[in-house]
């Protein structure tokens, strides 16, 4: 068998490496994360497998053409190591495992029942639940403030929060509409002191 010429060695080399340049010119217009990410897990590894194998072969061919025996070199190492994933992968190509699938409605279900009834919560948007917790807020202020004013006698109630009219011996109070007015003079003065001696009475007889 005669050996081929350098000269047609080297065009078939030009010619590899023309048609290697346009097979990878799509992979090399965008990322290749891009590239890999559409794919189901088994065809990215398959693709990862191979491009490293294509940039250690090409290394392998480099060395070659700088009259560097390659079997000499870290990259005959490598190379034999991306063989044994490429049979992994090659083995596991057909039988990929399929995943189990979630029940999402079966899952919302358990964790539902296992949830106390008094501790469910309706769904609800964050802006809704401020604004339930502001009404709450006021409400019970209401409740409180109601509370309040029940339990003060009537005849108090214009003084509630001003505090500027007090009830003092001597004088009296006149009901004007829902309000109290005091009114001051000597039928005021007799009517307390009368009131004041009945009651002392009423204590003494008991």
């Amino acid at each position: 068998m005669s050996e081929s010429s350098p000269k047609d060695t080297l065009s078939a080399l030009n010619e590899s490496l023309d048609a290697l340049e346009a097979a990878l010119a799509p992979l090399e217009a965008k990322p290749w994360s891009q590239t890999v990410e559409k794919l189901s897990p088994l065809e990215r590894t398959k693709m990862d497998v191979l491009g490293a194998y294509l940039i250690n072969d090409l290394v392998w061919v480099y060395l070659k053409t700088k009259g560097i025996d390659p079997t000499k070199h870290d990259v005959t190492a490598e190379l034999e190591r991306i063989k044994t994933y490429y049979s992994k992968v090659s083995s596991a190509e057909g039988h990929e495992e399929i995943r189990p699938k979630v029940d999402a409605a079966a899952a919302h279900r358990f964790v539902s029942s296992s949830i106390p009834r008094t501790q469910h919560l309706p769904p609800t948007t964050s802006a809704e639940l401020a604004a339930n917790q502001r009404a709450l807020r006021v409400a019970e202020e209401e409740e409180e403030e109601s509370i309040r004013r029940l339990g003060k006698p009537s005849r108090f109630r214009h003084i509630q929060e001003r505090g500027q009219l007090k009830l003092i011996p001597g004088q009296e109070v006149e009901t004007i509409g829902d309000e109290d007015v005091m009114i001051g003079g000597e039928d005021g003065q007799r009517e307390a002191e009368n009131f004041l001696r009945e009651f002392a009475n009423e204590i003494e007889g008991r």
